[in-house]
């Protein structure tokens, strides 16, 4: 199984347009994924009932522990969408 990160941590309606590419990496034939997704918490609630979407992790301004939770996942991939980090 696949272990993949989407990071988009703002602008609601770019998280939204994300969507597209999630529903595409759980629904590939033959590709078992578990999607995690990285955004601020304020943007948490808008994705935490998504089907495509395993786990919202969540950023509150501290960057060093959203990086150390997140590097606990050992995920295969990291899709950043948001182009910062």
């Amino acid at each position: 199984m696949l272990k993949i990160l989407i990071i988009r941590f703002s602008s609601i309606g770019d998280i939204v347009l994300t969507t597209p590419v999630l529903r595409i990496l759980k629904n590939t034939a033959g590709l078992e994924t578990e999607v995690h997704y990285a955004t601020k918490k304020a943007f948490a609630s808008f994705l935490g009932n998504n089907p495509y979407i395993d786990l919202v992790h969540t950023y509150d301004g501290n960057l060093a522990d959203l990086v150390r939770r997140l590097r606990a996942e050992k995920f295969d991939y990291v899709i950043d969408l948001h182009n910062i980090l």
